[in-house]
């Protein structure tokens, strides 16, 4: 049996049947992947008679049973994922046998008895796996529910979500800070939870921040509010962005804003930076970037469509994916910035008659002084990185 080719069989049926929110969660993907591994090794020494049903000892399918109970994922999506994913395993092993005794001219009853022998075998191993996978899914659950780490999770997804819940005075005990201050989110796209609150600790004996609020997007990221009874100021943000800039981590940073809409709208604000961060190419997406640094951005990628019509008709040929045209764009993006063809030619290393040279070529290719649509011009190559094709070559 090609056990991985199976494996990502019953992973893509699983994730369709039962997952279809975590999809895209890498972390959450790769915890199935593994399950299903461990599982596919364990069922088939089952079925050839090298390790007893009693034997069978699972680590895997046991922390994926912990992860979902953990994600609040209902039990009813667990039994139906292990309904899909033994039924796909069993499509497998029964083309197996009935190919191999065609193959072998294994007459027709001996055949259908080998097809019965191994469906039990492999429902018997299914409802003995499954058992355990549920027992240890009941258990994380309920002490999970016992946990006010949990209920305070739920009540902050129930503020975040599409429709919004209002919080009780007693929800707002529960969650232990104050939604009517003002906030700042930071969104930490690939930081896990725990490791986030380390990040905290240092961030507020640093910055002196009064009070903050941990919540785990999904496994791998996690969104920090800082709280302040009154509004931030230059400084204070200063403060905060000097010490995540040097934690090394990838960082989205809100702006400020106040009581339980700032909070929601913060949260809004740095998921839209991070899907502009994921849209740029690596090398241009730093690792701490603000709302104000991609306000622009977010504003117009809402049609990424609109926007690829607009850098077409803006840039004409320069908006194309060769690297001539790429060293035409990044000339004419620099010499926008310092308004110097000295200056520019030393931030590209090259000698200034190349820079008056190629921002010639681009005034033709644009058709118009460089004076002239200069805005637009500017908004067209900020978008150009986000929404065009990679440069060839």
């Amino acid at each position: 049996m090609d056990l991985e080719g199976l494996r990502d069989v019953v992973v893509q049926r699983d994730i369709a049947a039962a997952f279809v929110p975590y999809a895209d969660d890498e972390a959450f993907v790769e915890h199935l992947r593994a399950s299903v591994q461990e599982n596919l090794a364990a069922l088939r020494a089952f079925l050839s008679g090298t390790l007893a049903l009693e034997e069978i000892r699972l680590d895997r399918p046991l922390n994926f049973g912990n992860v979902q109970a953990q994600l609040r994922i209902p039990q009813s999506s667990l039994q139906r994922s292990y309904r899909v994913g033994f039924v796909a395993m069993w499509e497998a092993w029964m083309r197996a046998v009935w190919s191999s005794a065609r193959e072998r001219g294994v007459p027709r009853d001996e055949a259908v008895a080998a097809v019965l022998g191994i469906t039990q075998r492999i429902f018997a191993y299914q409802d003995h796996v499954a058992y355990q996978v549920a027992e240890e899914f009941s258990r994380t659950e309920e002490a999970l529910g016992r946990s006010r780490r949990q209920v305070r999770q739920g009540l902050v997804r129930g503020l975040l979500g599409d429709d919004p819940q209002v919080p009780t005075p007693a929800d707002r005990v529960t969650i232990g800070y104050d939604l009517d201050w003002h906030h700042l989110a930071v969104l930490l796209p690939a930081c896990a939870e725990a490791d986030a609150e380390r990040l905290l600790g240092r961030l507020r004996a640093a910055t002196h921040v009064p009070q903050s609020l941990v919540h785990a997007v999904d496994l791998a990221s996690t969104v920090l509010w800082l709280g302040r009874p009154v509004a931030w100021q230059p400084a204070d943000l200063a403060e905060v962005t000097s010490v995540l800039g040097g934690s090394g981590l990838t960082v989205c940073i809100s702006e400020p804003a106040e009581g339980v809409g700032g909070l929601r709208q913060s949260f809004r604000q740095v998921q839209a930076i991070e899907r502009v961060r994921s849209a740029s190419p690596s090398s241009d997406a730093p690792p701490l970037l603000s709302y104000q640094d991609v306000a622009l951005e977010i504003l117009l990628l809402h049609d990424p469509a609109l926007a690829r019509a607009f850098v077409r008709k803006e840039l004409g040929p320069l908006a194309e994916g060769s690297l001539e045209a790429a060293r035409l764009r990044e000339t004419l993006e620099v010499s926008y910035r310092l308004a110097s063809h000295v200056a520019t030619a030393e931030l590209l290393a090259v000698h200034e008659h190349t820079v008056r040279n190629r921002l010639q070529k681009t005034e033709q290719l644009l058709g118009h002084p460089l004076a002239e649509r200069r805005t637009e011009v500017q908004v067209a190559l900020r978008l150009h990185r986000l929404v065009m094709p990679a440069t060839a070559g």
